[in-house]
């Protein structure tokens, strides 16, 4: 199903029995944030806080929108809803139907004259930040980050190439907010090639508070020149209604809770950071980077701001790793490969993929790690590891197993000398901070192809080993044995 807007996300939330509505006064410093992570720790449903310390009744803070499931067989279940599936779906089904959605042709967005989005709106000196109940989410941030969850809508000036990304954003004062751009990203692009370039100010809308996959799809890794608007539109079925921002050339989805507009001004710059960011750690020194200065602000009646709390291995990881995972796929099977399943585990906080393949040359996982590494979703992902498709690429057990008792610790560990390097990664040397340049490990786990067939191992597990007849027989007869089915 397509979500018109976040509210009826949230109705789907609640009825599922993943959603907990907290009408207690919760403290926008710090405590907000603690419950979220608590909730984290605990797979607990998504908290709806709906009495804000210093903020007017009405206003909420949604946490952990798309974060991890208790519910037995479904902790992608918030997920999948996200996505219109079962709460049940299991995660490689995820990653093939976001695989699929890379290859539905493309919706434009419908230009609509009004909606939800305009019912407050304040311009110029009504423009107020922190009229908004924006937290202070991690103890050591250099501020309150009002953008976590959220979508930063530019355009390319020339080609009128519109991007849609997430970005993390620190709110400076009533009237401006920072974060970092850099260069490799669709929004450094606009904003360093095009409009610093010509010493111009770049317009920019944070919008956040949309139906769930907008989000999603803002965190897609998308070849420069798509319209992440179409394939949102493309995925629901129907375009995404849009409607024009009040003081910049840009259109932002209508039933959004919060739209933020303005300029990014160039060559100017302001201290942002630290922050806890996504590998776990608050490790992003707190440097100059571009200023957002705001010239409008609307919302909703009662507007509900979404929040996720990064650091060690969470929602963001849940999300991403899917996202990756999937476009990956997506460009090993363009290639031509034999892979089966991609699977990012979340909790490796991005640092590492499994890839299940079959066996069709002596270098085949060598042919795969070289076609990841040149991917841009690949490039920020060190460590690959390459097993046979007898093995679940999902199920971490298995790939533990075969890690330990197929890689050889020679042979089988292959190492790529001075790719480039993600920023955030903290095991980077202090010189390797200051090149942005490490190495790439593969992890080669499958049997040697040159190896004689009876030489090779055979997996001892019971759908493997033991004859059919048995294994029926012993399924059939497990609970007369006493045992429960599950």
């Amino acid at each position: 199903m397509a979500f018109k807007d976040l509210r009826e996300y949230i109705s789907e939330l609640e009825q599922e029995g993943e959603l907990l509505r907290i009408k207690e006064e919760v403290d926008w410093n710090l405590e907000v944030s603690a419950i979220i992570r608590r909730s984290y720790d605990l797979q607990a449903p998504a908290p709806l806080f709906e009495n804000i310390k210093g903020y007017p009744k009405g206003f909420k803070i949604l946490g952990a929108p798309v974060s991890s499931s208790a519910s037995k067989g479904r902790f992608y279940a918030r997920l999948a809803i996200s996505l219109g599936l079962p709460p049940d779906t299991d995660v490689a089904t995820i990653i093939e139907e976001l695989a699929k959605a890379k290859h539905v042709k493309p919706s434009k967005p419908k230009l609509v004259k009004t909606g939800p989005c305009k019912e407050n709106i304040q311009i110029g000196r009504e423009v107020n930040l922190f009229k908004l109940p924006v937290p202070y989410i991690h103890p050591g941030d250099g501020g309150r980050y009002i953008g976590t969850w959220h979508t930063v809508v530019t355009r390319d000036p020339d080609t009128g190439w519109t991007n849609w990304g997430m970005y993390r954003l620190m709110v400076h004062d009533e009237t401006s907010m920072g974060g970092p751009i850099a260069l490799s990203q669709h929004i450094g692009m606009h904003y360093y090639e095009k409009y610093e370039a010509r010493n111009q100010p770049m317009p920019f809308a944070v919008v956040t508070g949309t139906e769930p996959l907008i989000p999603l799809v803002s965190c897609f890794a998308v070849p420069p020149g798509t319209d992440e608007a179409d394939i949102v539109g493309a995925m629901r079925g129907e375009p995404v209604e849009v409607v024009k921002c009040e003081t910049v050339d840009l259109e932002v989805p209508v039933t959004s809770e919060i739209v933020i507009e303005g300029m990014v001004l160039p060559h100017q710059r302001k201290e942002e950071g630290p922050f806890g960011e996504y590998t776990g750690y608050i490790t992003s020194a707190r440097k100059q980077t571009p200023i957002f200065n705001v010239t409008a602000i609307t919302h909703r009646n009662d507007p509900i701001l979404p929040v996720i709390c990064t650091g060690a291995p969470v929602e963001d990881h849940l999300v991403w790793s899917i996202a990756l995972a999937a476009d990956i796929l997506n460009n090993l099977r363009s290639h031509g490969l034999p892979v089966k399943k991609v699977f990012i585990p979340p909790h490796s906080a991005l640092h590492i993929v499994v890839i299940s393949t079959e066996i069709s040359s002596p270098n085949i996982a060598q042919l795969i790690a070289d076609v990841v590494w040149a991917n841009k979703s690949g490039a920020c992902i060190p460590k690959v590891i390459v097993i046979e498709d007898d093995i679940d690429a999902t199920n971490m057990d298995e790939v533990l197993w075969v890690f330990c008792t197929r890689n050889h610790p020679d042979r089988g560990i292959h190492k790529i000398p001075n790719p480039s390097a993600f920023h955030h990664w903290t095991f980077l040397s202090p010189k390797e901070k200051k090149s942005l340049t490490t190495t790439n490990v593969l992890f080669d786990c499958t049997w040697p192809k040159d190896w004689p067939k009876e030489f090779v191992p055979r997996k001892a597990t019971l759908a493997s080993l033991w004859p059919e007849d048995i294994q029926e027989k012993v399924l059939a007869r497990w609970e007369s044995y006493g045992y429960s089915l599950k």
